[in-house]
């Protein structure tokens, strides 16, 4: 049998990569499928932590059959197990918590957008920590993510997104760069998969844990309570897989400037069905802060753990 030839290799590999990125677009439709279904069930006045403890365990458990039906290992490397389980418990929990607080104080598409200033936390963080380059990179991605922060947050007169909602979706984003970042620590030989099973895990067990001692929260009652619910269990899980299976065929750093979309597909899905607009305000806020985020996926290198779960 013959060897391929040079075109019909580059032929193959550039249909991988279509695929690649429709899988990640896929992903990020599916996150806007996730903060869509969390909107319907704060509008029914389900506690935040209880929403999200659902919604991990749910994602918990369908990775956990995953791993098994693909005979990966349940459990992670030797070393690494308890700091996933600070990560998903004390990180990736608030963080989680954080955003649809903000939700609650503003639209989607604003929301999203703040929190995705997070490559920049990311990116100054790296860079003083001395693995950032190049600096010139690292300023103009800052620059352009906090004007198009100020920009979405000022627009509107706060119709947008209010104060609260403002400082939600900047913690949210400061705790997902320091989940990020823990997690390049943590993760050296625990495959995406089963690392992302147990962060989900443990961010269902400290919300669930927060709930019972705060006694401010309760599970859903009846199927309109539940379907929300059980809506971002479910679109959670399919938007990893679908990261995932992208990742795998771009590479990290294209898949998180192909992610970058996702705020976009929040925006579209919110005006369909919760009948968010978008201001003008939000709108170039928006674009300054998404140009932000991709200059700092080219100021810094993209690792796996940051395409783990949606």
């Amino acid at each position: 049998m013959s060897e391929a030839s040079p075109v019909g290799r580059t032929a193959g590999r550039t249909r991988d990569e279509a695929i690649g990125g429709l899988l990640v677009g896929a992903s990020s439709l599916l996150f806007g499928t996730v903060v869509i279904f969390g909107k319907f069930a704060l509008r029914r006045d389900l506690p935040v932590t209880s929403i999200l403890s659902i919604r991990y365990a749910i994602g918990a458990m369908v990775l956990a059959l995953a791993l098994v039906a693909l005979r990966r290992p349940l459990l992670p490397v030797a070393g690494e197990r308890v700091g996933l389980g600070v990560l998903g418990m004390c990180l990736y929990a608030v963080e989680s918590a954080f955003f649809f607080s903000a939700l609650g104080h503003g639209t989607a598409a604003a929301v999203t957008l703040l929190f995705f200033t997070y490559p920049v936390f990311v990116t100054v963080a790296s860079w003083a920590l001395g693995h950032g380059r190049p600096v010139r990179l690292t300023v103009l991605s800052l620059a352009s993510a906090v004007s198009g922060a100020g920009l979405v947050a000022g627009s509107g007169g706060g119709l947008a997104v209010r104060t609260a909602g403002v400082l939600f979706a900047l913690a949210s984003a400061g705790t997902y760069a320091a989940y990020l970042i823990g997690a390049d620590f943590v993760l050296k030989k625990t495959n995406p998969m089963t690392s992302a099973m147990w962060v989900s895990a443990g961010a269902a067990l400290g919300l669930a844990v927060y709930t019972a001692v705060s006694g401010g929260g309760r599970p859903p009652s009846g199927w309109t309570e539940w379907w929300p619910v059980l809506g971002m269990g479910v679109a959670t899980v399919g938007a990893f897989v679908c990261l995932m299976a992208g990742l795998q065929r771009l590479g990290a750093v294209r898949t998180s400037i192909v992610a970058a979309t996702e705020p976009l597909a929040i925006s579209f899905l919110a005006f369909v069905f919760l009948d968010e607009s978008v201001s003008l305000g939000t709108a170039l806020g928006g674009v300054l802060i998404l140009a932000g985020a991709v200059t700092a996926s080219f100021a810094r290198t993209a690792t796996v753990q940051e395409q783990q779960i949606p």
